[in-house]
Formats: structure tokens, C-alpha cells, sequence
């Protein structure tokens, strides 16, 4: 008797369809499919492998079990891979995760901490500290009338701590223990490419059906004089500090450097950021970055602009318009595809001109084995940006056709307030589509949920063609990010504004501004009752 693990099973029905395909497999006597297990005893003598191809013709994947359990075939390090996974961050994870789902055995191989940027490095720890900072600003300022804030005393230690537990248990409980259930093997070790076919694990060959590089990207500084420096910290070093700086020099306006500029003056540093383009954010609207350095400015962050690095000397960092000291120097300045000491060469996988590794529609490189996901690809930087092209690449890297959708990708700065935004900038959209472009705004303080928080920092702006469909929405208001969904899915179907309208928004909820600021193309909302 052959049992088989099945995968892509929805329904009963699906598992009816899975019996005939297997009793239609020569040499096949007996066949029993259980949908609620997910898996298949067959009877007889029928090769495996006809079973398993007979499977996957009817839509599904299975997966051979051996004695030790459902996932012993994947986990003996002795039989070949389907797909090599080299990097463990999100793109990586994601791709182990889809194609271990589709039958196939996986391997993911990680020189470094298990988890890549995001979990350790980037968008957890960053992210920890806004809150501690925020809770640090709410105690010294509550900002609502009646509520007397008696200030706050931060221990930078303890934030830190409680920083890098959470981290500890998130590498464990959603990296390492969720690949070992869905039986991907993990080694540690270096990947190289010797051949286009042929992959090396600290020496050891490895041979696959295809292979995926999902190493992500790293900081890369700028060329200044002095920036070998001992006082010089990237976003590797602010967010996994152990001590406070008193004060920090932030080279770099982008979102990075304001997220982490923010979370640190909160906390107790003394901040100046330096941007050498004119205005913070230089890729959001203007009208929106210029109300958020307003309100960056009045919690105490001094901000330069226009000012370009000369040079730096320890703490000291002499620019075109002055010179700013620092007890550290925050450098913000870009990032970089972590290909060296792959092997790529060898490989025959071609990079672009800024040294990403160039991938089609399908994520495949210039060597038709070897895929490519995340940020090593040059996609746009975002955690799920990594992980939908790492389920893409690996549904491709056995044999599907999909591709990647980056037609309505939404971005945050996670800022407070944070600034949120989709599609089209009111720039973008004119320079594209001309005068029949329209926008619209909604300040906050016309927000009944802002009115009753007392907290009115914050502008709506939404972006619509001479039809009214949605091209961009952008949003500047306390947790952003959580409302800017709704413009990604406006944007992608292409949904008229008027649909946003006619949407039910709960009262009192900061997305009712949504809904508002579409309003607000036809009608002057100030003329709106707050409740009908």
C-alpha cells in the first residue's frame, strides 16, 4: 500500500476528483482518499511516481510518505531537492512555504540569522521601538483635555529587552518551527553556484530542478570621506542598539531614516536629519510631507534640507549648508542586492546596471533554472512585496505561469502620524493623464473621529481621471497604513470614486475619511452633518 500526502484539497469534491485521477492510474487495485487528513492509501502496483503526476494532472499536489511520518520524505537530507531556497527572509520563507504546499521537497539554506531583514533587523525591531517611543510621547503629552500627563522615564535597556524577545520568539515560532512543520529542510551554511545547474553548501554539491535566490539587500554608504568611522550606525545598528545615543545625526529623509529619527527622539535623543533633495520623502506628495516635517519639527526633530555630506570626522558631519554633530551618525542613504560570494557569475545570472539580479514578469533569471525574489530582485522594498514574489517564483519554479502584479502596491511610513499612500501622486496622475486629472482633500480636523480623539494632524487626498476612476490615494493621520488597503483595492480593480462613496464606513472610525474625501470631489464637506 502507497500512501500519499495531498495538498490544494478544498472541498470533498476535490477529493472525489483525486480518486478517480489515481483509479485511473495502471496497476492501481484500491484506492482510499481521506479529505479531512489530506491524504491517499492506494492499492497495487503502481509506480509512484504515476501516481503522483496523475495527482497534479488533476489539479492538485501530493507528496510520497515513507515510514517516520508525512513529512520523512522531505526531511532525509539524502534525497535530491526540488527547489534550493538560498535566504530566509520573507521572500525566501514564503517561496519554501508554497512550493512544500505543492508537493515538492524544499531546502533553504541561510549563512546568517534565520529570518533575513525583517524579523531582526528591520521591520519588527523598528517598529517595536515607534510603539516604546510613542508610549514615552503619550505619558509626557497626552494631548486630550483634562488628562494631565506627568511625563515619562524611559529605561532604553528594558526597551530593548522586550525588543529583542519579541524578535527571539518570532524568528522561532513563525520562521523555524513553521518550516520544520511543512517538513522544508533548513541547513545552515554558504551557497555558491560552481555550474549553471550545479550548487555548493560550504563545499558540499547540491543538485535541484530549480533554485531560488532570496537573499534580500543591504545597506550601502554613501562615498563620503570618514564614513569608515567608529560613530557611523546604519539601520542594522539603530535597530538592535543596546544603549541610546544622546544625540543622533540622521543622514537620509526617506522612510527609514524618519522612522527610526522619530522612535529615537521619543525615547530621549536629540535628533538633526539631513536630506540632500529639497523636501523629506522625496517620492510622496509634496502637500503631505510638508504638513508631516511640520509636525516632526514641532515634537522637537530638526530637520535640513537641500544639504549635501561633504565629509565626516567622528561624530562631526560637515555638509553644504553647516556642520551637525552627533554622539552617533545614522546613515539612511539606500541599500544594496546581497549577491557577493553567490557565484552568480557561474551561474549565468545576469545583474542590472544597479547590481540586482535581473528577473522577468515570471521572477525567472537569465538562466532558466534559477529564480529570483525579494529585494535582490530590485523589487519594490516591502515585506510583502518579498513574499508575494516568493509564492510567485516558486509556483514557477515548478512549471506554473504566473506572474507578478505590482500594479497597486501600497506604502507606509509608519511615522505618527504615518503617511500611507497607493497609485498615482496629483504629479504622477497630471503628467500621465493630463488636464482632466482631479483631486480632492480632507483635513482631519473635518474627521468626526479625529475631532473626538483630539487629534487633528492629518490631510486625506484622493486622485481620480476624468471618469473617476481611483488612480491614488494618499493618507497623512495616526496609524495610516490600517486604512490604505481599501486604496490598493480601488486602484488594482479600478473603481470609480463614486464607489467609495456609496461603500459603508462606520462612524467614528478614521476610514470614514475615505469615504469623505471622495465626497469631497463633489461637495464641500465642511457643509456635511458629522452623523448623516
Amino acid at each position: 500500500m502507497i500512501r500519499l500526502k495531498l495538498f490544494g484539497m478544498t472541498c470533498a469534491g476535490c477529493a472525489e476528483a483525486v480518486g478517480r485521477a489515481l483509479e485511473a492510474v495502471p496497476g492501481v487495485r484500491k484506492v482510499a482518499v481521506d479529505y479531512e487528513a489530506a491524504r491517499a492509501e492506494v492499492w497495487g502496483d503502481a509506480d509512484p511516481g504515476d501516481l503522483i503526476a496523475a495527482v497534479r494532472a488533476a489539479g492538485y499536489e501530493a507528496r510520497l510518505e515513507e515510514a517516520g511520518g508525512p513529512a520523512a520524505a522531505v526531511k532525509n537530507e539524502s534525497t535530491s531537492p526540488d527547489l534550493v531556497v538560498i535566504g530566509s527572509g520573507s521572500a525566501g520563507v514564503a517561496a519554501a512555504l508554497e512550493a512544500a504546499g505543492r508537493g515538492a521537497r524544499v531546502w533553504v539554506v541561510e549563512s546568517g540569522t534565520l529570518g533575513g531583514t525583517c524579523v531582526n533587523v528591520g521591520c519588527v525591531p523598528s517598529k517595536t521601538l515607534l510603539r516604546a517611543g510613542e508610549a514615552a510621547e503619550r505619558a509626557r503629552n497626552a494631548g486630550f483635555p483634562g488628562v494631565e500627563a506627568r511625563g515619562a522615564e524611559v529605561d532604553f535597556a528594558g526597551v530593548a529587552r522586550a525588543r529583542d524577545a519579541l524578535v527571539s520568539d518570532l524568528r522561532k515560532r513563525k520562521y523555524r518551527e513553521v518550516l520544520e512543520a511543512a517538513g522544508v529542510v533548513l541547513k545552515q551554511g554558504h551557497a555558491r553556484f560552481t555550474a549553471p545547474d550545479r550548487l555548493e553548501v560550504d563545499g558540499e554539491p547540491v543538485a535541484a530542478h530549480a533554485y531560488l535566490v532570496a537573499t534580500g539587500a543591504e545597506p550601502v554608504l554613501p562615498t563620503v570621506p570618514g564614513l569608515e568611522g567608529g560613530r557611523i550606525w546604519t539601520y542594522l545598528d539603530a535597530t538592535t542598539a543596546r544603549e541610546r545615543p544622546e544625540s543622533l545625526v540622521v543622514v537620509g529623509a526617506g522612510a527609514v531614516g524618519l522612522e527610526l529619527a522619530q522612535a529615537y527622539r521619543r525615547l530621549g535623543s536629540r535628533i538633526v536629519v539631513l536630506e540632500a533633495q529639497d523636501r523629506i520623502l522625496p517620492g510622496e506628495d509634496e502637500e503631505l510631507t510638508t504638513l508631516l516635517r511640520g509636525y516632526l519639527e514641532k515634537e522637537g526633530l530638526q530637520v535640513v534640507t537641500g544639504v549635501r555630506v561633504e565629509r565626516i570626522e567622528g561624530g562631526e558631519v560637515r555638509t553644504t549648508g553647516g556642520v551637525y554633530e552627533g554622539e552617533r551618525v545614522l546613515v539612511a542613504t539606500g541599500r544594496r542586492a546581497r549577491t557577493r560570494g553567490l557565484g552568480l557569475e557561474a551561474a549565468g545570472v545576469e545583474l542590472d546596471a544597479g547590481g540586482f539580479v535581473r528577473v522577468d514578469t515570471a521572477l525567472r533569471t537569465s538562466n532558466p533554472h534559477v529564480f529570483a525574489a525579494g529585494d535582490v530582485a530590485g523589487l519594490p522594498q516591502f515585506v510583502y512585496v518579498a513574499a508575494q514574489s516568493g509564492r510567485v517564483a516558486a509556483q514557477n519554479a515548478l512549471g506554473a505561469g504566473a506572474t507578478l502584479d505590482l500594479a497597486a502596491v501600497p506604502r507606509v511610513t509608519f511615522t505618527d502620524p504615518a503617511l500611507a499612500a497607493v497609485g498615482l501622486s496629483e504629479a504622477e496622475a497630471r503628467a500621465r493623464y493630463g488636464e482632466g486629472v482631479r483631486t480632492a482633500t480632507l483635513d482631519l480636523a473635518d474627521l468626526p473621529r479625529a475631532l473626538a480623539a483630539f487629534d487633528t494632524r492629518g490631510r486625506f487626498k484622493i486622485v481620480v481621471d476624468a471618469e473617476g476612476r481611483v488612480l491614488g490615494l494618499q493618507l497623512l493621520a495616526p496609524e495610516a497604513g490600517d486604512m490604505i488597503a481599501e486604496g490598493a483595492l480601488a486602484v488594482r480593480l479600478g473603481l470609480g470614486y463614486r464607489e467609495l462613496i456609496e461603500t459603508y464606513h462606520p462612524y467614528l472610525t478614521l476610514a470614514e475619511g475615505v469615504r469623505l474625501v471622495a465626497q469631497a470631489l463633489d461637495t464641500d464637506v465642511k457643509r456635511l452633518s458629522c452623523c448623516a
